[in-house]
């Protein structure tokens, strides 16, 4: 007997499986495969930066606690940061709106209205916005929050409302 009767209380609940939101909604990208897209961001990053920050002393000056990373080098090192940002992930982000770990992974950022997204939004208030908030003390504690947003049922991270974007599976997974 498959009659389906909403005031019956013996009934199995109706299946719980996530749809999209819209029929023709691509499905979101899994939490999974988000937070090692990030960690090969952050690595390809590292991989630059590391190099830099080690042969101008600037490594040995911080494991020291000298005291002799000035407000203007913090800032020449942040601008540096940004610079480098834009070189690694800058054509990929703006041009397929994916980050090397996004492409890898077959994941992609999509705006919550259309696909494509400005580079104002995609840049500006995706990473930028992040990327200062992280220097200020106290206020960098948002970097922890930014993240665990992802485990709400939309899987969109606090930068992911900021710039109205979602990121989405551009192919099937089995993560």
């Amino acid at each position: 007997m498959t009659d389906e009767n909403p005031n019956n209380p013996y009934q199995a609940p109706g299946s719980t499986t996530r749809r999209p939101a819209r029929p023709d909604s691509p499905e979101l990208a899994s939490r999974l495969y988000r937070f090692l897209g990030s960690i090969i961001d952050g690595l390809v990053q590292l991989l630059v930066i590391g190099p830099i920050i080690y042969f101008t002393g600037i490594w040995d000056a911080l494991m020291q606690g000298s005291g002799d990373i000035n407000l203007t080098t913090s800032i020449g090192l942040f601008i540096a940061g940004e610079l480098i940002f834009l070189a690694l992930q800058g054509w990929l982000l703006f041009n397929r709106q994916q980050t090397i770990g996004k492409a890898i992974l077959n994941m992609r950022i999509v705006g919550m209205e259309q696909d494509s997204v400005p580079a104002g939004k995609l840049y500006g208030l995706r990473y930028l916005v992040f990327h200062v908030l992280a220097q200020l003390p106290g206020v960098n504690l948002i970097m922890i929050a930014d993240p665990l947003l992802i485990f709400r049922s939309d899987r969109r991270c606090l930068h992911d409302h900021l710039a109205g974007t979602r990121v989405i599976q551009t192919q099937s997974t089995t993560a």
